[in-house]
């Protein structure tokens, strides 16, 4: 009997073990998860940083002796950045629209101020400019980036044997082009610190100063409803620590009460920061209306007449609406010139010591 059931249960766990195995066979085979490696992480990254610009490519020059279409050319270094990440490229049509209505050459090496004046009508972030050479049997292609917010410039080359035509030109850019875009694609804290900081340092010269804010505005030669350069400014002084005073009654008398005395109402005030600002129609492209501004400011100590610094701001801004593109040009013409009048303040309380 006791042989009979250790039979029975050896036979039973004979049975189990082959279910077992069975089970086991039967069961997809689970492959490890995949994690994505460091190198495509700091890539997706990187991207997800970028941001986005919209270019303007003028026709490129060519040089006699190239054998080089000018427009092939022009179009195969479009096709290259629109094919990048978060890059926007201007209709070559409406640049050369905008071109003929301002009057301005687009071909070759044009100056980096034309190119970014031209490049703000356009609502660019950076214009590209470029010419084709050749020396003994190799061609060279130069291009400029230009920055339009700063007509700082980034240069670009490539060269290739001349024999392999446009696209052994075209592959070498690549290699060169699309690294330097993606730099300019790097978001611009750094550069906007340094610049603020630049600012904070020439502001303390008007430590403990007073300043009141009068400037007059007008767009196409009528008044605007609300002053978009006077209150840019205001809030740039009082972001920069400076204590400020917009008048109430824009019209009003105080003015020659301020010059005599030195006051505003029952305040002491020691500098009026008074101007104009002018706003105007500039061009239409693609659907938005593009308006330029400059604005013009003179620092006076007060009481007192005696100009002592003044400077100039000139913007250019793209909206739906005409009123709202001057605005925001004469928002950003106002804290250029702002800007510009502290750093002279400030340099000449620097000579004055």
């Amino acid at each position: 009997m006791i042989t009979y059931r250790r039979s029975v249960c050896v036979a039973c766990i004979a049975i189990a073990a082959l279910l077992g195995v069975a089970q086991a066979r039967a069961q997809p085979e689970e492959k490890p998860a995949t994690t994505p490696s460091a190198e495509n992480m700091t890539e997706a990254a990187d991207k997800a940083n970028l941001r986005a610009i919209r270019v303007a490519v003028f026709d490129f020059d060519v040089l006699k002796g190239v054998d080089l279409e000018p427009a092939a050319l022009t179009d195969q270094v479009n096709t290259m950045l629109a094919g990048m990440d978060r890059v926007t490229i201007v209709n070559r049509d409406q640049i050369k629209k905008v071109a003929d209505e301002h009057k301005m050459a687009l071909a070759g090496l044009v100056d980096n101020a034309s190119a970014a004046q031209l490049g703000k009508f356009l609502a660019a972030n950076y214009v590209i400019v470029g010419r084709a050479s050749r020396i003994g049997q190799t061609n060279y292609l130069v291009l400029k980036i230009v920055s339009v917010a700063t007509t700082v410039q980034t240069t670009v080359s490539a060269k290739a044997v001349a024999e392999k035509g446009l696209e052994a030109l075209v592959d070498r850019l690549k290699d060169s082009l699309a690294p330097q875009v993606r730099d300019l694609q790097k978001p611009p804290e750094a550069e906007d610190d340094a610049a603020l900081a630049k600012m904070r340092q020439a502001a303390k010269a008007l430590t403990g100063k007073v300043i009141l804010v009068d400037v007059t505005e007008t767009h196409v030669n009528r008044p605007l409803a609300d002053p978009a350069a006077q209150m840019a400014i205001a809030n740039r002084l009082k972001a920069l620590g400076i204590e400020v005073i917009v008048p109430k009654d824009p019209v009003g008398g105080w003015k020659q009460g301020l010059l005599e005395t030195g006051r505003y109402g029952e305040q002491k005030v020691d500098l009026l920061l008074e101007g104009e600002g002018t706003s105007a129609y500039a061009a239409a492209m693609e659907g938005l209306i593009s308006c330029r501004a400059r604005v013009e400011l003179r620092l006076i100590a007060v009481p007192g007449r005696n100009v002592t610094v003044s400077d100039k701001g000139v913007a250019a801004r793209v909206d739906l609406v005409e009123a709202l593109a001057a605005k925001a040009a004469l928002e950003d013409a106002g804290v250029q010139a702002c800007d510009a009048v502290i750093i002279q303040f400030a340099d000449t309380v620097e000579k004055a010591r």
